[in-house]
């Protein structure tokens, strides 16, 4: 009787070791397919708000390239008001704003791509190293 008891209990080991490898790589994979739906999410929310800024930058540029003609007029003229130079001063600090705004969203373009091209890398080598090996799965993971 303990003779074959011993071999079941083997077997219900080993399957039951298998079935768990199994859950963690679909769980890896999972978590896979959540990160890169949440960057290509943020890629086109970033995208998306980095085209709004530029529309608002450019005109906020010719406005300001406007003004700032029209008030070296006036100072050529002596007629220059405080408000205008106020004005000059604010629109200057809004196209600054924007500009950073700007770069800001670029950088972050830029930082996701990036993030992007290292998880598909990863993930080439990760497959590469699972074909080298059978398709067997580190006793780690």
């Amino acid at each position: 009787m303990k003779r074959h008891l011993y071999p079941i209990v083997i077997v219900a080991v080993l399957l039951f070791t298998a079935c768990g490898n199994h859950s963690r790589r679909s769980e890896i994979e999972q978590r896979r397919e959540a990160l890169r739906h949440h960057q290509d999410s943020a890629l086109e929310a970033a995208q998306r708000e980095l085209a709004l800024t530029d529309s608002a930058l450019e005109a906020v540029r010719a406005e300001y390239e406007q003004k700032k003609a029209e008030v070296e007029r006036h100072k050529a003229n002596l007629t220059a008001t405080a408000d205008e130079l106020t004005a000059l001063t604010l629109l200057g600090l809004k196209r600054d704003s924007l500009e950073g705004q700007w770069q800001l969203l670029g950088a972050k373009i830029r930082y996701i791509r990036q993030k992007q091209a290292e998880s598909q890398d990863g993930d080439r080598q990760q497959d590469d190293s699972q074909a080298a090996d059978g398709g067997q799965e580190d006793e780690g993971l």
